[in-house]
């Protein structure tokens, strides 16, 4: 924006304009509207700080006939004397500002620096956030936060109060930036077509946390099972041999157990009864008991898998290819993961508060709903395993030291059936010959339990090993005693003279 006219001229000592231009300081900071700041007569470049939606009075050593602004659309200046201008702050960024004589001298050049003003900014810190020490610095209208906090929540809650002061009601930085178009019609600069793209202003956290914020997760799955399985009964098989028809009275039972005890039977020319009776009473117990442990930094996800992997066939190809020119048979293999997994991702929420969000499983293989495609044809893998899993996904809010159970289950299964001739199985007494009785009962109770912990480092020697004071054994005791270990305080031997504290016998390291 240019300025043009006769200002009005006014009188005054030259040697007042020399001493006013020569108290201004070479870098002028706005702080309210009210103070005027002086202005060197040099054509040397002044910087002047103002601030977002601000005004700031500057004084001239000489009249001005001639003001221009480069960028209006950032700051603005208005006259009210011939040495006083004001000058408005309207949009983040920077700008020139040039003044200049009747003559066309240059009075004063000023780079005029447009930022927000982070008082309010500071202000609501201290309010929200008491305990921390957080300052606010400005870089090409990118706020940096620096300083200290106690947890990653309050470094996160800072981010959040400096997002909505950069971004919020009319103060947001989301403003077009401007390039000049040509002449306007008044003889001015036209500044009129915004570019499509935004100034975006960005939050810079170099926060330090010094609370604690490391976080060590112990994981207790356990499991208790117990199972109990009968059979009795009488399966007769006969078969037909003059029109190919056979029969049997009991189908296979469902719980696939035992062998037959005994095979006894007749012909008849060429058909043929056989029976069989089929007696197993089996019972077992089960435990499971997997404790992982995991240290991970608050905010930050961790993972820890224990386990193995088997092998299962999911397709045969002969066919001849560039991969198998001889066309023998190929094998398509899928990998099936199983062991012990943790992960979780912990927060520190205050020093007595942890935010957990917690995946824990527990699988292994079994033969238990097992599928095999072998077809009568003994292949590798060609038995489809199951997998027994124990899982849980979830999140809690937990003081450290304290434990919570996230997961139970309390299952009792009972399963029966009985086969046998329809009509013969009534028969009282003997119908007991012509029908068999199966009964399964699966019993299990699962607990998962988690316990968060602050974590802090401790010296070397105050952590052990699970091989500490483990030696093999010698040849001798391995080959002739059968030990895996040597084994110590098994020799009956007087104790030194002394008083003891605690079990003695022992080896120290």
């Amino acid at each position: 924006m240019r300025l043009n006219g006769k200002l009005p001229v006014m009188a005054a000592a030259a040697i007042g304009l020399f001493l006013l231009g020569t108290n201004a300081p070479g870098l002028v900071k706005a702080n309210a509207a009210n103070r005027a700041a002086g202005v060197t007569a040099s054509v040397a470049t002044q910087r002047v700080k103002l601030g977002l939606n601000k005004s700031v009075v500057i004084d001239l050593p000489n009249d001005a006939y001639d003001i221009l602004v480069a960028n209006p659309a950032v700051a603005d200046a208005v006259t009210r004397t011939a040495r006083r201008i004001y000058l408005f702050g309207k949009a983040v960024g920077e700008t020139n500002i040039f003044v200049f004589g009747p003559n066309g001298e240059q009075i004063a050049s000023l780079d005029l620096a447009v930022e927000r003003d982070v008082a309010g900014l500071e202000d609501y810190l201290k309010r929200f956030l008491p305990t921390s020490e957080i300052k606010v610095e400005l870089l090409n209208d990118n706020v940096i936060l620096t300083g200290t906090v106690d947890t990653p929540l309050d470094a996160k809650r800072a981010v959040d109060l400096a997002t909505i002061f950069v971004s919020g009601g009319e103060a947001t930085t989301g403003q077009y930036s401007q390039t000049a178009a040509g002449g306007s019609v008044n003889g001015g600069v036209d500044i009129n077509n915004p570019d499509q793209e935004r100034r975006v202003s960005k939050i810079v956290n170099l926060l330090q946390i010094i609370g604690d914020d490391q976080v060590t997760l112990k994981v207790t799955v356990a499991e208790v099972s117990r199972s109990v399985m009968k059979q009795l009964g009488v399966n007769m098989v006969g078969n037909g041999g003059s029109n190919g028809i056979s029969w049997g009275a009991i189908s296979d039972n469902f719980t696939g157990l035992g062998k037959q005890l005994s095979n006894s039977g007749f012909n008849v020319g060429t058909s043929s009864i056989q029976a069989y009776i089929n007696a197993m009473e089996s019972a077992g117990v089960m435990k499971t008991l997997a404790e992982p442990t995991l240290t991970a930094v608050s905010g930050e996800k961790a993972t820890f898998k224990v386990g193995g992997e088997y092998n299962m066939v999911t397709g045969v190809s002969s066919n001849v290819s560039n991969d198998n020119q001889t066309g023998l048979k190929t094998y398509s293999v899928e990998k099936i993961e199983y062991g012990i997994g943790l992960e979780f991702q912990p927060v520190v929420l205050s020093p007595g508060r942890i935010s957990l969000k917690v995946r824990t499983a527990v699988s292994e293989p079994t033969t238990e709903g097992s599928v095999s495609f072998s077809n009568g044809v003994t292949s590798p893998g060609m038995n489809a395993l199951s997998l027994r899993k124990r899982l849980a996904d979830t999140t809690v809010e937990l003081p450290s030291g304290g434990s919570m159970m996230i997961a139970g289950l309390v299952r009792d299964d009972v399963r029966q059936a009985v086969n046998g001739l329809p009509g013969l199985t009534k028969i009282p007494v003997l119908g007991a010959l012509f029908r068999s009785r199966d009964f399964v009962r699966n019993e299990s109770e699962l607990v998962i339990i988690i316990t968060p912990y602050l974590a802090r480092p401790v010296a070397r020697n105050d952590l052990a090993k699970p091989d500490d004071n483990f030696n093999p054994p010698s040849d001798g005791a391995g080959m002739f005693l059968g030990r895996v270990n040597r084994v110590y305080g098994t020799m009956q031997t007087d104790r030194p003279p002394g008083r003891y504290h605690g079990v003695v016998g022992f080896i120290y390291k």
